[in-house]
C-alpha cells in the first residue's frame, strides 16, 4: 500500500508538472476541449467555439400587441468566468491525495463541466422592465362635465390597463436563464384600471346640474306694489356650478357657496327699507283720515344664503323650486295704520297756543314766522317719538320765501342779521302748545332779553350758527298719536296739538322775577346825521331772570313730570343816533345795565328784533 501510495503521488507530481498552470487533461466545458490551455487561451477559444446566448430575443405579448426585447438589452451571455475558474480547478483542490486520483481518473476520464449562464445584468432587467411597464401601462381616462352656458354635456370616461413589474421582470428572467439561444415568446395579461370618475357618476352629476340650472323667482315677504321683483336667471346659477369631490364623493356637483352669499348680500338694497309710521292727514280745521304705513324689514343674509343653497340642493336631489322666499326681519313702525285707525274718531284739539306781533324787517314781514308753521301744519308724532323744530320744518332758504331778518349778535339787535329772524315767534308758541298739554320737554332756551310778547319765562328760542345748534324738542310720552295744526297769517301764529285725551293735568306757577336791572336810553352823535336829526338803533329792555315751575300729573294723581325753567334776561340799553350840533352834548355816562358798545347802523327796526345770533337764527 505504500508503494502504492507512493507510486500515485508520484504520477500526479508528474502530471502537475506536465502541465504546469495550464487545464488538466482531458478537461473540456460547454463540449469545447480546454485541456492544457492558459487562462486567456481557454478564454479565447470558448468565445470562438460556443454560440452567442445574445442573439436572440424575448417577444412579449400583451393583449394582443407584441414587444420584442433583444436579450442583448438584458446583458445576456455565457459566464466564462465561471467556466474557466471550473475548469482550472479540476485537479487542484489542494489536497495531495485527492488531486493524485482525479489526476489519474482523467487519464482514464475525461471531465465534461456544463456551460454556465449569465442570464441577465440586474440594472438592465429593472431598466427593461421599467421600459415595457411604462410602455403597456395606460392611464384610464376619467369622465367629466363640460359646461357651455346652461348647458351640460358629458365627456366618457375609458379603462386603463397596467402591467405588474414583478410579473415582467419574473418573465423576461426565466426566458434568459436558459442554454438555449433560441428566441422566446412570453404571454402576458395587463390589469384593467378604471377611471376615478366613471362615466356613471359624471351622468349623475351632469343631471343634478341640469335640475339645478332654472329660473328662480326670489319672493320677499312684505312686498308692497312697486317693489320691483327679484330673479336668479339660469346663466347666474349656471356660473355658481362645478364639479369635483364632495364629501366621500369622488366627483359630483358643487354649488360656489361664497358667490351665492355674495349674491344674496347684493340684494340688501333692493329689501332692507325702514318702518314707516302710520299717518293721520289735516282737512280744513280738523283731522282727515289715515295714510297707511309700512312695516321695515332687514334681509337677513346668513338664513337667506342657507335658504337658497338648500333650495338648489334640493333641485339637485329632483325636487322641483321655483321660487324661494328671502328671510328677512321685520320691524313694526312707532304706529301701525291699525292703531292710527283705532285713535282717529277718539282725538280731539287738546292744547293751542297763539303769539301775535307786528310785521316788519325784523321777522321778514311775516315770513319768516309764516313758513315754519305752515310746514309743520299736519306733523305726526307717534308714540315715543321726539320732536325737533329744526328736524321738523323745511330747509330755510331764500328760494322758499325766507327773509333776513332781525337778529340778536353780540348782545345787540341787528336789523337783517341772519336768515329767518323772526322764526322764534314759531318756536316759541309750537313749544308753550306742547309745554301746556303736558308732553315730556327736551331742549328750551330763552331769548337773550325778554320780549314781553311772551309769556314770562316761557319762549324758546332756535338758532344754527356754523355747527352750533340751538334746539327746541319735545317727546310724545303718551300712549296715543299727535299731529300738530300750525296756522300762520302776518300778524298771528297758532299751534294745536292733537291727540287723544290722556287726563294729565299740568300746573303752571307764576314766574318768580329776581333780580332786576333797568335799561337806560343813552344817545350817540352820529357824524353822518343831519344836524338836529335822530335815529333809533335800540330799544330798552330792562334785564331780569325768572324761573317758573310745571308740574305734570297723571290720570291718577301721580307726577308724570316737574320743570323748572330758569331764564337770564340780559339788560340792553336803548340808543338813539343823533346829528352833530354846535354845541353837541357828551353822550350821557350809562348808570345801569350793561355798556351799550359800538354804535349800531341800519334802519331802526319797526318791532324790536327777538332772535339769538345765527346764519338761520330766531
Amino acid at each position: 500500500m505504500l508503494a502504492a501510495l507512493v507510486l500515485l503521488v508520484g504520477s500526479s507530481l508528474a502530471i502537475g508538472m506536465g502541465v504546469g498552470t495550464a487545464v488538466m487533461p482531458n478537461v473540456s466545458a460547454g463540449g469545447v476541449s480546454l485541456a492544457g490551455l492558459d487562462r486567456d487561451a481557454a478564454a479565447q477559444r470558448l468565445a470562438e467555439r460556443l454560440s452567442s446566448l445574445s442573439a436572440g430575443a424575448a417577444t412579449v405579448v400583451v393583449d394582443g400587441d407584441e414587444f420584442v426585447v433583444p436579450f442583448a438589452d438584458l446583458g445576456r451571455r455565457h459566464d466564462a468566468d465561471a467556466m474557466l475558474d471550473a475548469a482550472f480547478a479540476v485537479g487542484r483542490s489542494g489536497n495531495p491525495l485527492t488531486d493524485g486520483i482525479a489526476r489519474l481518473r482523467l487519464l482514464a476520464n475525461p471531465t465534461s463541466l456544463p456551460v454556465v449562464v449569465h442570464a441577465f445584468d440586474e440594472p438592465a432587467l429593472e431598466a427593461v422592465t421599467a421600459q415595457l411597464v411604462r410602455h403597456i401601462g395606460e392611464h384610464p381616462t376619467e369622465a367629466a362635465v363640460v359646461r357651455s352656458g346652461t348647458a351640460f354635456e358629458v365627456r366618457e370616461g375609458a379603462e386603463g390597463r397596467r402591467l405588474q413589474a414583478e410579473q415582467v421582470r419574473t418573465a423576461l428572467a426565466a426566458a434568459a436563464a436558459t442554454t438555449d439561444p433560441a428566441d422566446v415568446r412570453i404571454e402576458l395579461a395587463a390589469v384593467a384600471v378604471p377611471p376615478v370618475v366613471g362615466t356613471e357618476l359624471a351622468t349623475t352629476a351632469a343631471e343634478a346640474a341640469r335640475a339645478v340650472v332654472a329660473d328662480l323667482d326670489i319672493t320677499v315677504p312684505g312686498a308692497v306694489d312697486g317693489d320691483e321683483p327679484i330673479q336668479l336667471s339660469a346663466d347666474t346659477i349656471a356660473g355658481w356650478v362645478s364639479f369635483g369631490t364632495v364629501g366621500d364623493a369622488p366627483y359630483a356637483m358643487r354649488i360656489d357657496q361664497d358667490a351665492v352669499a355674495a349674491t344674496v348680500a347684493g340684494m340688501v338694497g333692493a329689501v332692507n327699507r325702514d318702518a314707516v309710521d302710520a299717518r293721520i292727514t289735516v282737512a280744513g280745521s280738523g283731522l282727515g283720515g289715515v295714510v297707511p304705513g309700512q312695516t321695515g324689514r332687514a334681509l337677513d343674509t346668513e338664513a337667506s344664503t342657507d335658504g337658497l343653497l338648500g333650495a338648489l340642493a334640493g333641485r339637485g336631489q329632483g325636487t322641483p323650486v321655483s321660487s324661494l322666499a328671502l328671510a328677512v326681519d321685520e320691524t313694526e313702525p312707532n304706529l301701525t295704520t291699525a292703531e292710527a285707525e283705532a285713535a282717529l274718531p277718539q282725538m280731539q284739539m287738546v292744547s293751542s297756543w297763539t303769539t301775535t306781533y307786528v310785521p316788519g324787517d325784523g321777522n321778514g314781514y311775516g315770513a319768516n314766522i309764516s313758513i315754519p308753521a305752515h310746514d309743520l301744519d299736519g306733523y305726526n308724532l307717534a308714540p315715543g317719538e321726539w320732536f325737533s323744530f329744526w328736524g321738523g320744518i323745511g330747509p330755510v332758504t331764500v328760494e322758499r320765501g325766507y327773509q333776513y331778518g332781525g337778529a340778536i349778535i353780540n348782545g345787540r339787535s341787528v336789523a337783517q342779521g341772519a336768515l329767518a329772524g323772526g322764526i322764534c315767534s314759531t318756536s316759541t308758541t309750537l313749544f308753550n302748545a306742547a309745554m301746556r298739554f303736558g308732553l315730556e320737554i327736551g331742549a328750551r332756551t330763552a331769548h337773550y332779553y325778554y320780549i314781553d310778547r311772551y309769556p314770562t319765562g316761557l319762549d324758546a328760542t332756535v338758532a344754527i350758527v356754523d355747527s352750533s345748534v340751538v334746539d327746541m324738542t319735545f317727546r310724545n310720552d303718551t300712549a296715543h298719536p299727535i299731529v300738530i295744526r300750525g296756522y300762520g297769517t302776518p300778524g298771528k301764529v297758532t299751534f294745536q296739538i292733537w291727540s287723544v285725551p290722556n287726563g294729565r293735568t299740568v300746573a303752571l306757577s307764576d314766574p318768580v322775577v329776581t333780580n332786576r336791572r333797568s335799561a337806560i336810553e343813552t344817545t350817540q352823535v352820529d357824524p353822518s346825521l343831519a344836524p338836529g336829526s335822530a335815529r333809533r338803533v335800540e330799544y330798552p329792555h330792562d334785564g331780569f331772570q325768572a324761573t317758573v315751575n310745571r308740574t305734570v300729573y297723571g290720570p291718577d294723581g301721580g307726577v308724570l313730570h316737574q320743570n323748572t325753567w330758569f331764564s337770564d334776561y340780559r339788560t340792553v340799553n336803548g340808543i338813539t343816533l343823533v346829528g352833530p350840533t354846535a354845541a353837541a352834548p357828551e353822550p350821557p355816562a350809562e348808570e345801569a345795565g350793561d355798556p351799550a358798545g359800538d354804535a349800531a347802523v341800519g334802519d331802526p327796526p319797526d318791532d324790536p328784533p327777538d332772535d339769538p345770533p345765527g346764519d338761520e337764527g330766531g
